[in-house]
This record gives C-alpha cells, sequence and structure tokens, in this order.
C-alpha cells in the first residue's frame, strides 16, 4: 500500500505501524518507550503523530497504516504535545545532566571524567581529556579562581575537591613525559588564519585551527607569547618556564610565530588570510581620574607587572600604596613587597564582601603583610602621597553590588613612595572592526576577565573559523542549547558518601617567601592525586552523551517549570556490585522490565507502589541484588535515561 508522511508518499507493509515505516525510511519520531521487537508499549506518548481528518493526536508506535493514510509528524500541534508531555516527565525528573563543577566552567572541561581518569591512574587519557577544551592545564592549574569548586557538591559535607590542583598535578605530569596523544594533527586544508594576539584568547584558537589543518600565523608585538598570563601574573604564581613549555607544545603542532610585531587597527583588513581572529586583550590601563595622578609617582599596575616580567626591577620606595580591589591589585602589592617594600597597603572603595579579588589570594597577601584599608577611595594625589576620603555603602548599583558613597568631611592622607593605580583594564576599541571574515574573542570583547575564560573564548573563535570556511566539513559545529537538568534542593543529606579529609594545599611558608618570587603553591604528588580523585561523588549522568530524554528536551526547548511540582526524593538502589539504579531519574518506560523478562527471562523487576509514587523495583519491592540481579547490564543497554548505569 502507499501512505504519505510529511507530504512524502512512501510504500508500506500492511500490518506496520507509522513509527516502524517512518524509520525505515529516515524519518526521525521520538520516542522513549518504543523497544524494537517488541509489542508497543505506548507510555511515553512522545511518538504522537497527526493524520488528516482524525481529530486527536495518536501514537505513531501502536497506530497501524492503511492504504491512503496521511501522516504528519512535525506539525505546531505535534511539537506542542511533545514539548507537554517532556516537560511533565521532566518536572519530577531529579538529577544532574551536567556535574554541577562542569556547569560552573567557562572551559567546560569534562572534570567528572578527567578525576575519573586521575582515580584510575590513566594520566595520558586525563590530559588528553583537559586538552579537549584547555590547552593550558598546567598553567591555568596554577591560576585559576576555581569557579568550579564553588559548585562542588562536596561543600555539602567537608569541603570542595581540589579540582583546580588535580588539573595542575596532570599538566605537571604531562609536561615531564612524552608527547600524548591530543599532539595529533590533521594534514593541512590549505586554509590559512591570522591570529592578532598571542595571549590565552589567540593562542588557544590557534592550537584548535592548527590541530584540524588549518595553516596558523600568530602577530604578537611583545617579544614573547604569553599575554596577561605572561606580563600579567607573577612568577610566584606563575613561573614562566612552565608557561613557556606549555606554549612550546603549541608551537610544535605547526603554528608560525612574528613576534615583535605589531599590526595596527588599518592594517587588519588588509591581511592575505582565509579569516582573522583578534584577541589583542585588555593592555590599556584605566585611569583614576583624580587631581594630580599625572605626577611622577602614580605608576600603572600592569605596566609595574609587564616590567618586572621582563626582568625589570624598579624601585618603589619603602611606602607604596595600590588603588584598587581586584586580583591585579593584590599581585600589585605582592610583587611591591618582593621588590623591597616595607609598607604596602591597598586602598578599596567597597568592603571585603565586594572585593573582586581571589579569597585566597586576599588571605595569603594579608599573611605576609600587605594592609587592605576597605571603605576609602583616592581624592587628590600629592608630591608626597595621596587623600583619601572615607566611604560607606549605599543602594546596589548596576554591577550588583551595593554603591561607595563618600562620607562629607572625612579626607585623610596617606604618605606613600609610590602610588599604583590598578583599577580596571581597557581594550583599544579600534581594532573591534566588522568584517566577514574577522572574528574576535577573549578580552578584547567582554573586557578584563581570567584566563580560562579568555581560553574558552579562544575555541569558540576556533569553533566558529571552522563553521565559516566550512573546510571538508571537518569543522566542530557549534553545539545548540542543550538542556540540562539539575538537581535543586540537595542537602547533605542526599550526598551518599561519608565524610574525606580534603587535601591541603603545600604552600610555602611566608617568611620564606615574601621576600622572592619563587613559586609559593607546590603540585601534589601522585598519591595525594589519586587520594583526592576518591573524593568525587560522579555527579553528571553517565548517559549524557546518549540519554535520550535529554536529547529530545533540547530539541523541543523544553521549560518543566510550566508544570513543575513537589518532587519527592527517591532511594537510590546501590546493591549490586554492577548495576546502579536511580528511580529519580527513571520515567517508568518500562523498557528494562520487557528486556528483563523476554531476553533474560528473569522478571525480576517490576512496579511497585501507585500514582506519583511508582517506581521500578525488584519482586516485593526488593533491591537489585536481592531480587536476583546477574548483573547483565540489559537493563542499563535500554534505558533511555541515567536511571540504570553501569557503575565503576
Amino acid at each position: 500500500m502507499k501512505i504519505t508522511i510529511d507530504n512524502k508518499v512512501l510504500e508500506a507493509e500492511e500490518g506496520k505501524t507509522i513509527l516502524e515505516i517512518a524509520k525505515n525510511n529516515g524519518i526521525e519520531i521520538p520516542t522513549l518507550c518504543f523497544l524494537e521487537g517488541f509489542e508497543p508499549y505506548g507510555g511515553c506518548l512522545l511518538c504522537i503523530v497527526e493524520i488528516e481528518n482524525i481529530p486527536r493526536l495518536v501514537p505513531s508506535c501502536g497506530t497501524r497504516v492503511s492504504e491512503g493514510m496521511k501522516v504528519f509528524t512535525d506539525t505546531p500541534k505535534v511539537k506542542e504535545a511533545r514539548k507537554l508531555c517532556l516537560e511533565l516527565l521532566l518536572s519530577a525528573h531529579w538529577g544532574d545532566c551536567l556535574s554541577p563543577c562542569r556547569m560552573k566552567c567557562p572551559a567546560n572541561i569534562d572534570i567528572e571524567g578527567f578525576i575519573r581518569l586521575i582515580k584510575e591512574g590513566d594520566y595520558e587519557a586525563s590530559y588528553n581529556l583537559i586538552m579537549e577544551n584547555l590547552p593550558f592545564p598546567a598553567s591555568v592549574g596554577r591560576v585559576c579562581p576555581a569557579f568550579c569548586e564553588e559548585n562542588c557538591r562536596r561543600n555539602l559535607k567537608e569541603g570542595s575537591l581540589v579540582i583546580r590542583e588535580l588539573k595542575r598535578f596532570v599538566g605537571d605530569w604531562a609536561l615531564k613525559s612524552q608527547e600524548s596523544e591530543s599532539q595529533r594533527v590533521r594534514e593541512s586544508n590549505g586554509k590559512r588564519v591570522a591570529i592578532v594576539g598571542g595571549g590565552p584568547a589567540g593562542l588557544s584558537c590557534a592550537y584548535y585551527l592548527a590541530k584540524e589543518g588549518y595553516s596558523i600565523t600568530i602577530f604578537e608585538k611583545n617579544d614573547k607569547l604569553g599575554g596577561m598570563m605572561r606580563y600579567g601574573i607573577p612568577e610566584y604564581r606563575l613561573p614562566k618556564e612552565i608557561l613557556d613549555a606549555e606554549i612550546d607544545r603549541i608551537i610544535k603542532i605547526g603554528v608560525e610565530i612574528k613576534t615583535n610585531t605589531c599590526i595596527g587597527k588599518d592594517e587588519i583588513s588588509s591581511l592575505d588570510f582565509d579569516a582573522i581572529f583578534i584577541a589583542i586583550g585588555c593592555q590599556k590601563d584605566i585611569k583614576l581620574g583624580i587631581a594630580g595622578e599625572e605626577l611622577s609617582l602614580v605608576i600603572s599596575g600592569i605596566k609595574l607587572l609587564k616590567d618586572v616580567a621582563e626582568g625589570k626591577k624598579p624601585n618603589l620606595g619603602k611606602n607604596v600604596c595600590i588603588i584598587g580591589g581586584g586580583n591585579t591589585a593584590i599581585d600589585c602589592a605582592r610583587t611591591s613587597l618582593r621588590l623591597g617594600a616595607d609598607r604596602v597597603f591597598i586602598l578599596y572603595r567597597r568592603g571585603r564582601d565586594e572585593m573582586p579579588a581571589s579569597k585566597k589570594e586576599i588571605s595569603e597577601a594579608e599573611e605576609e603583610g600587605i594592609k587592605i584599608e576597605f571603605l576609602v577611595a583616592p581624592n587628590r594625589v600629592f608630591e608626597d602621597g595621596i587623600e583619601c576620603i572615607k566611604m560607606e555603602l549605599g543602594e546596589p548599583d548596576s554591577s550588583g553590588r551595593r554603591k561607595p558613597i563618600p562620607i562629607k568631611a572625612s579626607e585623610f592622607k596617606i604618605k606613600a613612595n609610590t602610588i599604583i593605580a590598578a583599577i580596571g583594564q581597557r581594550s583599544d576599541e579600534g581594532f573591534l572592526l566588522s568584517d566577514e571574515k574577522i572574528f574576535k574573542g577573549g578580552d578584547c570583547v567582554s573586557g578584563p576577565a581570567t584566563v580560562v575564560e579568555a581560553i574558552a573564548d579562544g575555541k569558540k573563535g576556533a569553533i566558529a573559523i571552522m563553521n565559516y570556511l566550512n573546510t571538508e566539513g571537518r569543522g566542530q559545529k557549534a553545539e545548540g542549547r542543550m538542556y540540562n537538568c539539575v538537581r535543586e534542593g540537595i542537602s547533605s543529606e542526599d550526598i551518599i558518601a561519608e565524610e574525606q579529609i580534603r587535601y591541603k594545599t603545600k604552600v610555602v611558608s611566608v617568611s620564606a617567601r615574601k621576600e622572592n618570587f619563587i613559586e609559593i603553591e607546590g603540585t601534589m604528588d601522585e598519591k595525594d592525586a589519586k587520594k583526592e580523585a576518591e573524593r568525587c561523588l560522579k555527579c553528571g549522568c553517565e548517559k549524557l552523551d546518549d540519554c535520550l530524554l535529554r536529547k529530545y528536551a533540547s530539541m523541543y526547548d523544553v521549560n518543566p517549570e510550566r508544570v513543575s511540582g513537589f518532587i519527592e526524593k527517591k532511594v537510590v538502589d546501590t546493591s549490586s556490585p554492577v548495576i546502579k539504579y536511580d528511580p529519580n531519574k527513571c520515567i517508568l518506560c518500562s523498557r528494562c522490565i520487557r528486556v528483563c523478562l523476554e531476553i533474560k527471562k528473569l522478571g525480576i523487576l517490576g512496579f511497585v507502589g501507585r500514582g506519583y509514587g511508582t517506581q521500578i523495583q525488584g519482586g516485593f519491592g526488593e533491591s537489585l541484588l536481592n531480587a536476583g540481579c546477574d548483573g547483565c547490564l540489559e537493563c542499563v543497554q535500554t534505558c533511555p535515561t541515567g536511571a540504570f548505569v553501569k557503575r565503576y
């Protein structure tokens, strides 16, 4: 017989269902409960379609074809019904798609994955996994603000994993080992890309393009690559031999370097390349905007850090004052101390809680004797110091922080030999040209950010360029918005794990570090790395990459909050040494029940309870182990979500 699906006339065999005919002809109809070779179940209702002259939607898995039938699988009515169906399923779905730490990582590193590989002792695989999104694990493992650790579920117990230092461990291991799999490069595709700026964004973009066979030339105005990683981060935080070693690995895969080459904004468009990536960073300092700042005792914070990085030792005098509250201000203060200053203090116009610098950096600076004056702003510079005014906090401003307001008649003067302005940086806006083949990324677009954010921008730029050039389809297509389920309202009682001792960072004593630029933190050893990796709770879903529920939720742009209600947290069955069953992720599709009965002839699984309390268990509510599960993994392989997974 002949039927029509989405205006395509198709041959159809009598007795077959709409779903079967569609599948045989390459037409995808979403379904969560259908099993090839089994009778239709019709539980998920996701496979509904519209049939001409039939007023209601019908499930395609259970509707048999008839001569002349006209089927529509993608009408607005069908889409809306499927979306509602998915939202209802997800309204009771309590689980994480991505691990919370990965959700917070700007570079989208598979944190849970690389930590698991550390636990298994496969450091090369761990390194290669990190390098998929971050080509500077040893450097970023030293300077990253570790946004991921804020989201680590171990915070509900004894404290987060030290994810940053685990990344550093893997990065340092790789630098001591031979070349790894991540250095394999595709043959040349004949396309040439220019990168203006050799900082973290530019180098990251170069790395991912070069690996795909693009011919890359980096133009850098300084005599060395690294950008703010080299010229903005002091040696005691990031030794340049580490940075150089990681940059060298990028250059070795076939990147041409032109240092001491300043490309002006008028020269950009004339560069003879197939695409251009601008990653010039934020190299210009922001002025204080007060009287007297043109005096010689006032210097730029970014200039000070750059001078020191180049081997210069400026004489700052005994009393040094830094204006600002970010990491640059902290770096300038600690650098001043190491250059011989006796009295170093920071002026910040807001309170400690509003200070944007890393809490760890603030603490270490204070340990070294640096004094921070909160709620104080500069007012005027004199030849021998600076006049300040006290502040109080008012209502929140556009940044979300409470606005500092001057207190009348509260001026006071501080003597200083050097005043360092470190209130922020800006880019040269003239470089932000609009041209079809010009791409931009990093601080010059986002404003001053972190190294890891710049690196993430570099990879995004590489993917955008690959898609623009469309070289034999070898580019990595930018992912659309993927739905991510998050376990809301989780408490310490929901964490099935005993408390373990958190790794304590090895730090050089204050007396041994404050008068020199030696690196103040040490890398953990193998034993400590494995022990720390054991603390990972493996929050992310093991079926992340092939979860059908997530796939269709993303496809139909769901919003479960429309139908959200009370979610009952169910107990996870970990009785089996091979299989874990999480009823909080189960959609009751019955696929596991059917394969256990029909394929294994065991029939140990079934529905228990009624209504919202229904869940899948062994007979009489027994656990998997007590019900006689033999660990065959058939349930794991058929489960469309992460409810049944293999235990590692």
